[in-house]
């Protein structure tokens, strides 16, 4: 589900436009009208994926991305207002490259002091800055000394002209597009757009009572009960794109609707979906959960995992809590015995997720770009996130989205 909440955070205002089948701008409770606007630009064909093999399919978008929203106001400095935007860039990397496995801090620390004595007295000052450096991250978060590998945020990206080509590597929330490469400018309307969400996830988003929650709640079945962990994830944007009239789609499928009428929908696939699912599948037990009809889910999901091998389950539209505007959200308290701290959540935008944001992992929304690798490096994390006890304190400690809240964003 992809609504899109515009704040204006500072002077200068930015406003992004996305298709009319993109997900739907995020919407507070607030009741002044505001205005839509398209991007009526037909999309080009998308190349053919090389490599591993990256689904593709397309449909007519059900997500509640597709009508207009009304943006709420936060502080008094914040005025909303409703945009949609597109996150859409075309990244570039070899197919080949891998970025290095990150290590444990501590042992940053002890190689390089190991070898002090080795090194000319020059070097020596910039290795004691260096530790400096590391030893303030510990105090001010001691929660990574204890993790089993360094955030995100501290990632080496040493592939031969990597650090030199990527402008963005010391940014605090670089670790926010997990891609060893990223444009500039997708990086940045990927962290309005994040900041947008958690500035209504947190300040104005209020949750539904305990007697709401207990009629929505449900009972999941898995395909393996042995496992401990669950993940949930979107569909539009995320694992795939719905094409409208304009775009070309990859993969064109049948939708049987409830009342038995059938209609031709057509979606691209995300680069990696397949290889995403199959390797998440051996970590995780997999759901999907969309603000999209069950007929247009279950429709995807058939052709994303057509023996059912690796998705346990479906939460679409009526699993989710609708505000008085119309926004769907995703609560995952309605899942009876579901151990929060055994859960992760994965949307292209923080308020389908926004009353669990520790659990939650914003990924860059996606249309069509098939040199994207988002998931690819993406199941790097949720795997190292598998082999910990409490999956929500690493994803808090990795992400550090709340520190993005209050986070001056350079226009």
């Amino acid at each position: 589900m992809d609504q899109l909440l515009n704040i204006k955070y500072s002077p200068r205002q930015f406003v992004f436009r996305s298709s009319p089948c993109s997900k739907q701008s995020f919407q507070s409770e607030d009741d002044r009208d505001t205005a839509l606007s398209f991007d009526s630009t037909p999309k080009p064909k998308p190349k053919p994926l090389l490599g591993m093999n990256a689904m593709t399919s397309q449909f007519e978008n059900e997500d509640s991305d597709k009508s207009s929203q009304k943006g709420e106001s936060v502080p008094k400095t914040f005025i909303p207002k409703l945009s949609r935007f597109s996150t859409q860039r075309v990244i570039t990397m070899n197919e080949g490259d891998k970025d290095e496995e990150p290590e444990l801090i501590d042992k940053d620390v002890k190689q390089s002091s190991s070898i002090f004595s080795q090194i000319p007295d020059e070097q020596t000052k910039n290795i004691e800055e260096q530790l400096k450096k590391i030893e303030e991250k510990i105090k001010v978060n001691p929660k990574l000394k204890q993790m089993k590998s360094k955030p995100m945020s501290m990632r080496n990206f040493k592939k031969v002209g990597e650090s030199k080509e990527d402008k963005l590597l010391d940014h605090p929330f670089r670790h926010l597009i997990f891609s060893p490469k990223i444009d500039e400018l997708v990086f940045e309307k990927h962290l309005i757009v994040t900041q947008r969400g958690l500035i209504y996830s947190r300040k104005c988003l209020k949750g539904p009572s305990e007697e709401f929650i207990e009629k929505k709640k449900v009972t999941l079945q898995k395909i393996n009960p042995k496992k401990v962990n669950t993940i949930f994830l979107d569909l539009d944007e995320t694992l795939i794109h719905a094409c409208n009239s304009r775009e070309i789609p990859t993969v064109k499928l049948k939708q049987t609707n409830e009342d038995g009428s059938d209609i031709d929908v057509g979606i691209n696939i995300r680069p990696y979906a397949s290889y995403f699912l199959q390797e998440l599948a051996q970590y995780y037990t997999v759901y999907i959960y969309t603000a999209s009809s069950q007929s247009y889910a279950q429709t995807v999901v058939n052709y994303l995992d057509p023996l059912k091998q690796y998705i346990s389950g479906i939460l679409t539209r009526s699993n989710c809590m609708e505000t008085k505007n119309g926004f769907f959200i995703k609560d995952l308290r309605i899942i009876k015995d579901l151990d929060l701290s055994k859960t992760l959540i994965i949307d292209n935008l923080v308020h389908s997720f926004g009353l669990q944001v520790e659990n939650g992992i914003p990924i860059l929304e996606w249309h069509d770009n098939q040199d994207d690798l988002e998931l690819k490096y993406l199941l790097e994390y949720l795997i190292e996130a598998s082999e910990q006890q409490n999956l929500k304190e690493f994803n808090i400690t990795h992400l550090q989205l709340d520190h993005l809240i209050d986070y001056i964003i350079k226009q």
